[in-house]
């Protein structure tokens, strides 16, 4: 018959919200958060055999896991990945990690279809990037790549070209001061570019940012078809 011991105290923690101590035979065994306190039952007067012990101490790690991880979503959006990453960081057990990314999952914490559009709309409108931008971004946090096509597939062109108008205009005010005016609307390609904006949205940005500008042969070989 495997030993046991008996719960003779179970105490809330001062600092820690929701966080309890429990002693076993009057002396200090271990924390748990309230959830799985109340989860087993864990009160005065209760037999704690090692093999219940073993399973509180596994639900506590997943629970440890899922507040901590909900935590760190309230700064900002998340994907799957990043919160795995952010997991194994902290320590914590492979099997918690699937326990935890499970729960947010269907919780919709995290939704990295939501998070890609979310992520795509903020990058285009806000910080003036381009779709292969948006793309490369999205692929480097560990989104699914036929989730990243579906975001990067819902953007406008239309949008896109504005966007990068809107970026050019604010660059050309810049350049346009240079002399040679062929070599300012070189760098203003490649600007654009950079930001990983599509070849006709470049075209048609830089298009509009230098319409008081002559334009002619000057531009057919650069590349942009």
């Amino acid at each position: 018959m495997e030993p046991q011991g008996v719960i003779t105290s179970v105490e809330k923690q001062k600092k820690q919200q929701y966080r309890y101590n429990v002693f076993i035979d009057d002396e200090f065994a271990f924390a748990v958060h309230e959830d799985v306190l109340m989860r087993h039952r864990l009160f005065k007067g209760q037999s704690v055999p090692p093999d219940r012990l073993e399973e509180v101490l596994r639900d506590e790690e997943r629970q440890d896991a899922y507040v901590k991880a909900v935590r760190w979503l309230g700064n900002r959006p998340r994907t799957e990945k990043e919160i795995r990453t952010y997991l194994v960081r902290k320590e914590y057990e492979p099997s918690a990690i699937d326990d935890c990314v499970r729960r947010l999952t269907e919780q919709r914490y995290v939704d990295d279809e939501r998070f890609s559009r979310s992520l795509a709309e903020e990058r285009l409108q806000r910080q003036g990037k381009g779709k292969q931008w948006i793309k490369q971004e999205l692929l480097q946090k560990g989104v699914a790549k036929a989730t990243v096509q579906e975001a990067v597939g819902d953007i406008d062109p239309e949008e896109e070209k504005a966007s990068a108008t809107t970026v050019a205009r604010k660059r050309w005010r810049t350049l346009s001061g240079q002399e040679d005016r062929v070599a300012a609307k070189r760098k203003l390609y490649a600007y654009l570019a950079r930001r990983g904006f599509s070849a006709a949205a470049v075209r048609e940005a830089v298009r509009e940012a230098t319409a008081d500008e002559p334009t002619g042969a000057e531009e057919e070989d650069w590349g942009w078809e």
